[in-house]
């Protein structure tokens, strides 16, 4: 979010980019394409019948849904008119084979997907072939498709490439009859022949994650750097490649030229010239560089408030200009949907509640932990974690760990966090720095909780080299203490290496489990009683298992519901499985069978802001007082029936800023009346403690 400070720098910038080249400098709203779920990426492609662009647009899952009761089709926009100019829609997606069950062919792996195109009420497919997650599109001169697709590999055409070479492939562009791709699992940008045959290999050594790629009109490719903070631009060798030594463009920070999580660059022409477009995702604006990597202006301003939209930019991932240089496309993966905007020379004015904090108190990420009587959900914008007094309504803020940086106690990606139970002990995993940090907290449990920023100190930071894996791992969770089976001994998701890691809390004895053969990009870990694994995989949208006697099985559906996009996974007290499904809304629960199966599946949760609605459900924990899932795109989380309980009834809303322990008109199941309050004497005060099991309704304002 753009401060006050960073404000009047822009300023600065503007009175002195007048000799800059002729890049635009604002841009003006034209018009919203929703619901897209997950829109990652947006190219101009070609013109509609009535002459206007066309837009193609990326999306994890298609428009078309899936087979049986699994999730209900949205529809797409049609054609629609913005101002003079009409936009056609496209999305790239993927849909169950006809007649194959979702968790048969799931299990299987047996995915069918085509890309498809959507204008008005007519839809033709223009590629297929498998699809698991679409993360990025680009078409070729001569017309061809290229998909990247987060499984690791590349659709082009009809043809299938870098299978069993690419990790994971996140972005991608043609270069003539060859192809770049940016592979975040390589931390490199790969160039490819036109028969998928490896070229090169740019900047290992220097890239920590790239994201979008463009082609520059001087024959130089520009790279954005998601974890580096930064673009690389790579300058043309004269065999067709380039050198690989690449100069670094900006820096972190809010400030003009500054960026925080850049993740795609594009070109927009101009007369005589060109200009750079990117996607500044996490300080949530679209900058804009001269040829010179000068910035010349940004626009877009932090939404205040989720869904707001109307050129309020909300987490951008994706960035596209038109072949005129008149329109741009900006793609919201967060919000679902894909904004379009005309670029101006004149630069918007600074809106004076960019700054303010009276909206959002809380940027929840997906990961979180309980133990030891605490919580603690993780800060995506500032990387900090927050820890929280699970024991009591609501759950009291009593302190803060870390932050943005690279000094000890800071991180640069938190990819995981875990409480030790017994002593209470919080390990964070930073995938930048590729550490875990081991946090002592210095609470005392039976005072009065306030905030208190001296409860934690960095006890032992570790190098997760010391692991000894075949490649640098990515813990994508972890369970420490009697939670990963014994008292000194963690049980680690390692996405990198797609494997469950077994060893101390000094990460030794490490012993190497590799994941199921369908495993593709693991997200949350979970262990039953008996020792049961529980893995949920967004891209291949399972839910891997493993039973006690060490066998693995991969699931597609629960009880006939099929996953979407399962993202959180967590086993309850009695064996009850629950699966938070990111495209869905929702959360899936079904209850133990003798036969160690799950019976009897409900769906929790719909789309929408009031209480037991969802809008991007991702990470679950359980608590003293129930099961917590963080609700990321409402930026809070809810709480859930106490652990054994497999009914899965609401009982709290909250975050940082407010909280709810009674259901608000319009939600559902709650009254159509408001209830009058109970005076001020009888209501609950929330001190920590073994409190009842049901409170009195109350809105307690932190």
């Amino acid at each position: 979010m753009l401060g006050l400070e960073s404000r009047a720098g822009f300023s600065e910038a503007r009175a002195q980019a007048s000799g800059l080249a002729d890049c635009p400098r604002g841009a003006r709203f034209l018009r919203t394409v929703e619901p897209i779920p997950g829109a990652c990426s947006v190219i101009f492609d070609g013109t509609t019948a009535e002459g206007g662009p066309r837009l193609l647009v990326c999306a994890p899952e298609s428009f078309a849904g899936f087979d049986g009761d699994a999730v209900a089709p949205r529809d797409a926009q049609g054609q629609f008119v913005v101002g003079d100019v009409v936009v056609g829609d496209v999305v790239v997606g993927d849909v169950m084979a006809e007649g194959a069950s979702a968790e048969g062919a799931k299990a299987e792996g047996a995915m069918a997907g085509q890309v498809l195109e959507v204008v008005g009420d007519e839809v033709a497919a223009v590629a297929t072939g498998r699809i698991d997650s679409a993360a990025d599109i680009a078409r070729s001169g001569d017309g061809v498709l290229a998909v990247a697709d987060l499984a690791g590999r590349l659709l082009v055409g009809d043809r299938v490439v870098g299978e069993g070479r690419l990790v994971r492939p996140v972005a991608v562009a043609w270069m003539g009859s060859s192809l770049l791709v940016s592979d975040a699992g390589a931390s490199a940008v790969l160039l490819l022949g036109g028969d998928g045959v490896e070229r090169a290999r740019l900047g290992v050594g220097r890239l920590v994650e790239p994201a979008g790629l463009a082609l520059a009109p001087d024959g130089s490719l520009l790279v954005a750097d998601r974890l580096g903070d930064c673009l690389w631009r790579f300058m043309p060798a004269g065999s067709g490649g380039f050198v690989d030594e690449p100069v670094r463009i900006g820096e972190r920070g809010v400030g003009p030229g500054q960026f925080h999580s850049p993740r795609d660059v594009a070109i927009a022409p101009r007369d005589g010239g060109w200009c750079v477009v990117v996607a500044d995702e996490l300080n949530h604006r679209i900058q804009i560089l001269d040829p010179d990597s000068r910035r010349a202006d940004f626009f877009g301003m932090h939404a205040l408030v989720p869904r707001q939209g109307e050129g309020r930019i909300h987490y951008p991932v994706g960035v596209a200009v038109s072949n005129d240089g008149r329109l741009v496309a900006v793609a919201e993966a967060f919000e679902d949907r894909v904004q379009i905007l005309e670029l101006k020379a004149e630069p918007d004015e600074v809106d004076p509640t960019a700054g303010s904090l009276e909206f959002i108190s809380s940027h929840f990420g997906g990961e979180s932990a309980a133990g030891a009587g605490m919580l603690a959900v993780v800060d995506v914008e500032t990387q900090s974690v927050a820890l929280l007094d699970a024991r009591s309504t609501p759950p009291i803020h009593i302190s803060i760990i870390g932050g943005n940086g690279a000094l000890p106690g800071r991180f640069g990606e938190i990819s995981a966090v875990a409480i030790d139970d017994a002593d209470g002990r919080v390990y964070i995993a930073d995938r930048v720095r590729g550490r875990l940090d081991a946090v002592a907290t210095d609470w005392n449990r039976e005072g009065l909780q306030k905030v208190d920023m001296f409860i934690p100190r960095l006890a032992r930071g570790m190098d997760l080299a010391l692991l000894g894996a075949p490649r640098a791992p990515v813990v994508a969770d972890m369970l420490v203490g009697e939670a990963a089976g014994g008292a000194g001994r963690m049980i680690l998701l390692d996405a990198a290496n797609r494997a469950i890691i077994r060893c101390g809390v000094r990460l030794e004895d490490a012993s190497f489990e590799p994941l199921p053969d369908a495993a593709r990009s693991v997200a949350e870990l979970a262990r039953g009683a008996d020792g049961t694994l529980v893995v949920s995989d967004p891209v291949a949208r399972l839910v891997h298992v493993r039973a006690p006697d060490g066998a693995w099985r991969s699931l597609g559906a629960l009880a006939g519901v099929a996953f979407v996009r399962p993202t959180g996974v967590a086993i309850l007290d009695g064996g009850a499985i629950v699966v938070a499904d990111t495209a869905r809304d929702a959360c899936i629960v079904a209850e133990a069978a003798p036969d160690g199966s799950w019976t009897g599946a409900i769906v929790v949760g719909s789309r929408g802001g009031l209480d037991e609605e969802f809008f991007a459900p991702e990470s679950i924990v359980a608590t003293p007082r129930g099961s917590i899932v963080i609700d990321r795109g409402n930026h809070r989380f809810q709480r859930f029936a106490p652990a054994g309980d497999a009914s899965f009834a609401w009982n709290m809303t909250g975050g940082l800023g407010r909280y709810y322990d009674r259901k608000r008109i319009g939600s559902p199941g709650a009254s159509a009346v408001r209830e009058p309050l109970p005076p001020p004497s009888a209501r609950p005060v929330p001190v920590p403690g073994d409190a009842p099991a049901s409170d009195p309704g109350v809105e307690v304002p932190e």
